[in-house]
């Protein structure tokens, strides 16, 4: 019987992601949009680790079945300090609106091509998984890789700098990788 695990997002590129990963195990995993759940989690924790933990736990308190969560930031190396995206990727104007999947593509392949049109960097990564009002666990991790600014043609709703990512050991665009590569 496979265990059911609520993923505490509305994007559905996370969404595809997780549910790619946990795949081979015993794990049911539900979006909120399947148990009726329709919340806006404000994430004002001061790392990527902590506003996994307070969307996790946001879920959790809905639904009462445990949930995962994630959160990622960046860095480019080649951005300048005011520049670098940190955890606000989709703010990219500042403040608290979240900009569209294109307007993102198209600010970032702007300012990379400012500074020659390619620059190393690294996606910070954060998971939480609430399994009880008093049990949370975490982890961050990070992966390096390469930005361009050239966009690849294939899109994936959620996740527009998939479009600007290149793997560094294959230089194919994470876009255009399955999810299971």
């Amino acid at each position: 019987m496979k265990k059911r695990v609520l993923l505490g997002t509305t994007n559905p590129a996370k969404a595809g992601h997780v549910r790619a990963l946990l795949e081979p195990l015993p794990i049911e995993m539900l979006s909120a949009r399947d148990l009726g759940i329709d919340i806006v989690v404000r994430e004002d924790g001061c790392t990527l680790e902590e506003n996994a933990v307070i969307k996790a736990r946001a879920y959790f308190a809905r639904s009462h079945i445990p949930t995962l969560a994630t959160d990622a930031g960046l860095y480019i190396e080649r951005l300048p300090a005011e520049k670098q995206p940190g955890m606000f990727v989709r703010r990219i104007h500042g403040g608290d609106h979240r900009v569209s999947d294109e307007e993102v593509l198209a600010y970032y392949a702007h300012e990379l091509g400012q500074v020659g049109g390619e620059s190393a960097g690294v996606w910070q990564l954060a998971i939480a998984l609430v399994v009880s009002p008093d049990k949370t666990f975490s982890q961050s991790g990070s992966r390096r890789t390469v930005f361009t600014s050239r966009p690849s043609d294939t899109r994936i709703p959620g996740a527009p700098l998939s479009s600007l990512t290149l793997d560094p050991a294959t230089r194919r665009y994470y876009s255009e990788i399955a999810y299971r590569e």
